[in-house]
């Protein structure tokens, strides 16, 4: 019976041992496929990710050296990944062709699902093609759209951008959110044909400033572009950070901040240190700001490092000037002025010691005199 029980121990304990806390992730994970750094909560393994949300789970063909995620429809290849809450991936263009009827010969359109991921604001629906209008809504019922119009019968020979003639633009909406949306991109009836110079039409989200409209280049080979570098928004989780509080994942030295675009929070190193805020238990550590040059010291003072932040050091005989944070010479009047204020103090104070001490011993002969009178 108690070799039962030592073997039991021995067994709870070594199961408790291989548990992850929140925030922290198995050993030998993998940090990078190809160019793209996957760093925590992303991974590729339910021991390497953050475990609560398998849309943090990631894949990396090591064959093509290529890390994608899956929305729950596809999978979308990953540019980058970054701390403050983004993650850059490839999004095809949709298009719809026709044939000098004028009837549909070629169509695609394109749904996501973005799980814990939000479309964010640095990314906007673009249209290109004549008598055509784009819409990028949520799938199914379309209770949120955001769409653009474009009109003209001939190519522009001037490159105006992307302005309505051929091409439009158009903000995401954030109502968008994290719900299920498809594009999609049609052509007007009732207008004259364009077939000759523009014979299909081209829907797509695009991170703002990756597309530059050329209405002579892109109304007829915008087609052989596929795909476009797009912002998707991530967080943590369903709720605030007040309502979290100590159970989020965010390290030692970060905070948690509410996400900007839909649910959740994110986590940030506090100032003066760097690192993963979602490692735990300390994956924000000091930034040592005089080695990195991320001081403003002068040359005549010297940087010294603390714990999240910096200081600057004069030599001896010098004192820091805080309005360039320099070094200047200490003014040699000072330590002369000190001291003749101190003897000065201590010349009056003498002064009113000696004339209390007077009063003192004159005070008892005032008291005995009209006694001597009498």
């Amino acid at each position: 019976m108690e070799r039962m029980t030592v073997l039991f121990v021995a067994l709870f304990l070594n199961f408790a041992s291989t548990q992850l806390v929140k925030g922290q992730h198995g050993k030998d994970c993998q940090t990078n496929c190809g160019n793209v750094s996957i760093i925590y909560p992303f991974g590729t393994s339910p021991s390497c990710h953050y475990s609560e949300d398998p849309t943090f789970k990631v894949t990396c063909d090591k064959r093509e050296k290529r890390l994608s995620i899956f929305d729950g429809i596809r999978s979308l290849e990953v540019i980058n990944i970054s701390r403050s809450g983004e993650l850059r991936v490839w999004m095809d263009m949709v298009y719809t062709c026709y044939n000098n009827e004028g009837n549909v010969s070629e169509k695609s359109y394109r749904n996501y699902t973005l799980g814990s991921f939000s479309l964010s604001e640095k990314n906007k629906l673009t249209l290109v093609g004549c008598n055509a209008f784009a819409l990028v809504s949520t799938f199914g019922m379309r209770e949120h759209a955001t769409g653009c119009l474009s009109l003209c019968n001939s190519p522009s020979a001037e490159n105006v951008g992307c302005k309505g003639g051929g091409c439009c633009t158009t903000e995401v909406s954030p109502l968008l959110g994290r719900y299920e949306f498809e594009i999609d991109s049609v052509r007007l009836d009732g207008f004259p044909s364009v077939h000759d110079f523009n014979p299909c039409t081209y829907a797509f989200l695009a991170e703002n400033g990756t597309f530059k409209f050329d209405p002579l280049r892109d109304m007829k080979n915008l087609g052989n572009v596929t795909r476009f570098p797009v912002v998707l928004d991530w967080s943590v989780g369903e709720v605030s950070c007040n309502q979290v509080g100590n159970a989020s994942i965010c390290s030692g030295n970060a905070t948690c901040v509410d996400a900007t675009r839909g649910k959740g929070y994110n986590c940030q190193c506090l100032q003066g240190y760097h690192g993963n805020p979602y490692y735990t238990p300390l994956g924000c550590k000091d930034m040592d700001e005089c080695s990195m040059g991320r001081h403003n010291c002068s040359r005549s003072s010297t940087c010294e490092n603390t714990l999240g932040s910096f200081r600057c050091k004069c030599p001896s005989g010098q004192r820091l000037d805080t309005s360039n944070m320099s070094c200047k010479t200490k003014d040699p009047r000072w330590p002369t002025i000190l001291l003749g204020t101190i003897i000065g103090f201590l010349v009056i104070l003498l002064g009113l010691l000696g004339v209390q001490q007077r009063l003192e011993t004159e005070e008892p002969e005032i008291q005995e005199a009209p006694s001597q009178v009498l």
